[in-house]
């Protein structure tokens, strides 16, 4: 569901950020989750970038991993 967000907002034209290492119960509080139904599991930022980001590279996985 996540990334189907992230493909729509994409397609209107802004960003998207996935992040981790948040505090999951300051989240639920600030939200007023119920805690017994609910659990934060992503949080996404979506908004128009401020600028460009840069080109990213990614190795080969044979580069990377062996294979037994």
């Amino acid at each position: 569901m996540s990334m189907q967000l992230m493909l729509v907002a994409r397609a209107h034209g802004y960003d998207t950020n996935p992040m981790a290492g948040y505090d999951k119960d300051r989240i639920a509080e600030v939200f007023h989750l119920d805690k017994e139904r609910f659990q934060p599991v992503m949080l996404l930022s979506i908004g128009k970038a401020s600028k460009e980001g840069y080109p990213s590279y990614r190795l080969p996985v044979d580069t990377i991993a062996t294979w037994a």
